[in-house]
């Protein structure tokens, strides 16, 4: 009796059997054992420093560019600046010499007699009336004793009397006209020669004011040079400052690109040295494959493509099987 129901298809199934060569078992085997050695070996860092220092040469160029750019103006540059300030503003005795040259030319002529009077004795007018005054006395009293004698001979008021009065009178007048010219001439001679001293102090004092004017005028130019050249002197140190620094700075770069390179290639030579067993297994899986092997040729940057021991594990090992070539046995199913 038949059980009911439909009748199940065959069934197939494919097995692929991969044989390694017995010859080749013992190489697969060391290598699959050192890829497992180097998988599981820690990470070993670069133990020194990868980027150079700056050199000491360009630390103190560069603190010393620090320092000057800190230190703000030049003390010189300031002194250069309160000098062109103060000529600027002008000497304090400028309008005194000035003025005194200016009453100097202003003084009168010494043939000027308005001028000339105004250096005369005030009192000489007092000296003269006295002089006057007792000249007068004097012919009065000779006028007198002419009337007496007149009077005495009995010529009173006569033509005798009449002459030698008029004789008093007239020796009187030039008399007076005498003190009188003398005292004024005198006194224009003593105003003549105060107005000669004075023109003589103003004259001396025009010339001392007139050189000092031109003194300080030519001063203020050599300190307004001087500024100048203090300017200039200061601007020249700094370029050269500048250079220097520039120079020693660019000598410290020199020594430290110097000891970046040793140090680059101190880093190249540890990352060939750490991939040197890497390099090994690409080599011996290439051989193992009938690859040309290229030993020597170390891949410094990670993770840019697959190496050709890994392109061996995905494509050469896993082509035989993972499991046949731990157990090299074959299997049916």
């Amino acid at each position: 009796m038949s059980k009911g129901g439909g009748s199940s298809g065959p069934t197939e199934s494919t097995v692929t059997q991969s044989n390694l060569p017995e010859y080749a078992e013992p190489y697969y085997r060391e290598m699959l054992s050192r890829v497992g050695y180097e998988t599981t070996t820690p990470y070993t860092p670069y133990p020194v420093d990868r980027i150079a220092e700056f050199a000491p040469g360009e630390r103190a160029a560069l603190g010393r560019f620090g320092e000057m750019g800190l230190a703000g103006t030049a003390p010189e540059l300031d002194v250069a600046g309160n000098v062109a300030a103060t000529v600027s503003m002008g000497s304090p005795y400028a309008g005194t010499m000035l003025e005194t040259t200016r009453r100097a030319q202003e003084m009168p002529s010494m043939a000027d007699p308005y001028a000339i009077s105004n250096y005369m004795n005030p009192y000489q007018q007092n000296v003269l009336d006295n002089q006057m005054r007792e000249a007068r006395r004097q012919s009065s009293i000779m006028g007198q004793e002419i009337g007496l004698q007149a009077a005495g001979q009995g010529s009173l008021g006569g033509y005798r009397e009449g002459i030698m009065q008029g004789e008093r009178e007239r020796n009187l007048e030039r008399q007076l006209g005498d003190i009188y010219g003398a005292g004024m001439q005198q006194a224009f001679a003593q105003g003549q020669r105060g107005l000669e001293l004075d023109r003589g102090y103003a004259d001396r004092a025009a010339s001392l004011g007139q050189s000092a004017y031109q003194n300080l005028l030519a001063g203020d130019a050599q300190r307004i040079q001087g500024a100048g050249v203090l300017g200039e002197f200061v601007d020249q140190r700094q370029r050269m400052e500048i250079d220097r620094l520039r120079n020693m700075e660019e000598a410290g770069r020199r020594e430290r690109d110097k000891k970046q390179a040793s140090m680059t290639l101190g880093y190249q030579d540890f990352l060939r040295q750490r991939a040197y067993s890497q390099e090994m297994i690409d080599t011996y899986s290439r051989i193992l494959q009938g690859l040309p092997a290229n030993p020597g040729q170390t891949q410094t940057a990670y993770g840019t493509g697959p190496s050709a021991l890994q392109q061996l594990l995905g494509a050469g090992i896993a082509g035989f099987g993972t499991a046949r070539a731990f157990g090299y046995g074959g299997g049916q199913g």
